[in-house]
């Protein structure tokens, strides 16, 4: 086979879709699939992922993907969305489905969880705050809701986890996903056995951490047939969704920060060490990426899934037409959306945290509705943008991908929320093309991330001058509406507990 024939595999699960690239060794995508992932939602705050209906949409979006080229394809791999959870027997079968990280049912159990922890050293040894969302309080409800689940488990793992079970018979993982379950050290990079006593947990029924860089083999040989591959295709670990979005943003460059615009949101920059708030509030999460780097920063739950909760449950409208409606609005809204749907990522109050529209008068219609809806995500990220300057990382440009990005009015009103420019690369699949790269690093054709991070063509969007005195003053207001709603935040959850029992 000729080498510039090689084809390599690129897979990324998110929340909402999985997608399948196949990608030649200067990153070019050739074929792209994509399929959507049913979520199970109930009233109980249950959000899972079946697993088997997750393989199914793998296994047709590859053969998809592939196509005539599979022959061609020698490398596999994975990203996917982090703080998800499924246990599994010792022959590997799911027990349950997989949790997701919008999944709520944990803040059942997450204030006796608190109760027993030492917030602050857990943070200084784990990097990440006291969330409801991380695996361990996952853990935690299982243990206390599902008991009979809890002692069957063999083992705990992601939705990666388990796909890389599936595809290589070892129960492996990786830092980038490790590091966000607050069950890891980031000083050594291995299981605290300390907080694993929390959940009352062994070292043992976790996956094996392994470097993303690493090869992990060959397909077993009915997951190679059930792909319509080679059976020589061997796998790389990769890194998580998010860790892949900026590779391929070209984050890995000096001075760019990198905005994940999806169902949920990020804002991280890279660093050479893992980088805690030095502030009380612990605002940021800091998680290993890959080749000794580390990724700080922070995410919300609720980005562009609010728009599609817009879509879905409330108007009835596609993206195209909600963005139309939103830009017809022509300046900013003046409502204050609090886009906590699914709780939120913040230390103290997201646990208890809801979705909140306020200032609604007469004369708003569904326009400022869903403007008001982007505007609460940028508050959002801002939120984190601030908290990372604060503590010295500064990037001197940011850069966007997800779906998100498509939208000119939310970039417009991201970059004026921010107040400087941002970039959206011209880059078809960023979290695709990202993993691609870091398969040619640990393969040895690139020799590290920044080489990895070549000269991508960007289209920028400038804040709108008007519109950001405007927006200084809201998102104060922003600010404050979360701190004058924590006490009532608390007395609606405590209602609800009421209302389980």
């Amino acid at each position: 086979m000729k080498e510039g024939s090689v084809r390599i595999l690129a897979v990324d699960v998110g929340t909402t879709h999985l997608k399948a690239g196949c990608l030649d060794r200067t990153g070019r995508l050739h074929r792209l699939t994509v399929r959507e992932l049913p979520m199970v939602h109930d009233e109980s705050g249950r959000a899972e992922h079946d697993p088997e209906v997750l393989w199914d949409r793998l296994v047709d979006a590859v053969r998809e993907a592939v196509g005539e080229e599979a022959g061609t394809v020698r490398w596999m791999v994975l990203s996917a969305y982090q703080l998800s959870l499924l246990p599994v027997d010792a022959a590997g079968r799911p027990l349950m489905g997989i949790m997701t990280l919008l999944d709520t049912r944990p803040q059942e159990t997450f204030p006796e969880l608190l109760a027993r922890m030492d917030v602050e050293a857990i943070y200084r040894r784990t990097g990440c705050p006291p969330l409801f969302q991380y695996p361990l309080a996952k853990l935690e409800w299982i243990r206390v809701r599902r008991p009979e689940i809890f002692r069957e488990a063999r083992w705990f793992l992601g939705v990666k986890d388990y796909l890389l079970l599936r595809l290589f018979g070892k129960p492996l993982t990786e830092p980038s996903l490790a590091t966000a379950t607050q069950l890891l050290d980031v000083r050594t990079l291995r299981w605290d056995p300390e907080i694993l006593e929390l959940v009352e947990l062994t070292e043992d029924r976790l996956p094996e951490v392994v470097p993303p860089e690493t090869r992990l083999g060959r397909l077993r040989p009915e997951a190679a047939d059930a792909l319509g591959l080679p059976p020589e295709v061997e796998g790389i670990a990769g890194v998580y969704d998010g860790g892949a979005v900026g590779l391929g943003l070209g984050a890995a460059a000096p001075g760019i920060g990198a905005i994940n615009l999806g169902t949920t949101a990020m804002v991280r920059v890279i660093a050479d060490r893992p980088v805690l708030d030095a502030s009380p509030r612990m605002r940021l999460q800091t998680y290993y990426l890959a080749g000794g780097r580390w990724f700080p920063g922070g995410a919300i739950n609720n980005a562009g899934g609010v728009l599609r909760w817009l879509r879905d449950s409330l108007l009835g409208l596609g993206y195209r037409e909600q963005d139309a409606l939103a830009e017809s609005t022509g300046r900013p809204t003046g409502l204050l959306f609090l886009p906590f749907l699914t709780g939120e990522r913040y230390p103290g109050i997201g646990h208890l945290a809801s979705g909140v529209i306020f200032g609604l008068q007469a004369h708003h219609g569904r326009g400022h509705v869903i403007r008001a809806a982007m505007e609460g995500v940028a508050f959002a990220l801002r939120l984190i943008l601030e908290a990372l300057q604060e503590n010295g990382l500064s990037p001197a440009r940011l850069r966007v991908g997800g779906g998100g990005a498509r939208s000119a009015l939310w970039m417009r009103i991201l970059a004026s929320v921010l107040r400087t420019s941002v970039e959206v690369p011209e880059v078809l699949e960023p979290a695709l093309t990202g993993s691609a790269a870091l398969v040619r690093v640990a393969i040895g054709e690139l020799p590290d991330l920044t080489a990895a991070a070549k000269e991508i063509t960007v289209r920028t969007y400038e804040p709108v001058a008007e519109w950001i005195p405007i927006y200084e003053a809201q998102f104060e207001r922003f600010q404050a509406l979360m701190g004058d709603l924590e006490a009532a935040f608390r007395r609606q959850r405590e209602a609800l507990d009421v209302q389980s029992c």
